[in-house]
């Protein structure tokens, strides 16, 4: 059985994927396969979340496995998704950035029931993903409008200001 899914993002309206994945494989490699296609690092944080209606968090898979016995936590690596997926529009949270709770929205399109994949698959890519953490893309933006800011204020090279301004006493003076 393989599983559509359709990858959404609040914050930017036209980024969308669509993948296609074996039933069998592991919410470890749907994160591989976000991963890759958003070109994000793999040294943050990520879990998936079952998703009501709207949205809301229920149960949590998480990358990590904390070792706590008996734990409701699920593991990415342990968990296959036709464990979890069972029909169409059923939805998923996928948190990549958790300082800022930041995460995309996914959703169960298409079920082939008679057919199986070797290879994960991005069938269908639009937009640029959201930088993966919030802190990265307002440097980028606030190193932006700082450099369109300081791109009128050259005043070439200068020894101190009274070389705009003058002396102080002309300045008090002048009034």
């Amino acid at each position: 059985m393989v599983f559509q899914l359709k990858i959404t993002s609040i914050e930017n309206a036209d980024f969308l994927r669509i993948i296609e994945i074996d039933g069998k494989s592991s919410f470890a490699d749907l994160h591989w396969c976000i991963q890759k296609c958003c070109n994000y690092s793999s040294d943050q944080l990520a879990s998936f979340f079952v998703a009501s209606k709207h949205h809301g968090k229920q149960t949590e898979i998480t990358f990590l496995d904390f070792g706590r016995p008996g734990s409701s936590i699920l593991i990415m690596g342990k968990t296959q998704l036709h464990n979890i997926l069972s029909s169409i529009g059923q939805r998923l949270l996928y948190v990549f950035d958790f300082f800022n709770d930041r995460s995309f929205y996914i959703e169960l399109t298409e079920i082939y029931m008679e057919k199986n994949l070797r290879e994960n698959q991005v069938t269908y890519q639009q937009g640029d993903a959201p930088a993966q953490v919030l802190e990265e893309e307002l440097q980028d933006q606030g190193l932006e409008i700082l450099n369109q800011e300081n791109k009128y204020q050259d005043y070439g090279d200068l020894d101190d200001y009274t070389e705009i301004f003058g002396e102080m006493e002309d300045l008090i003076e002048g009034d």
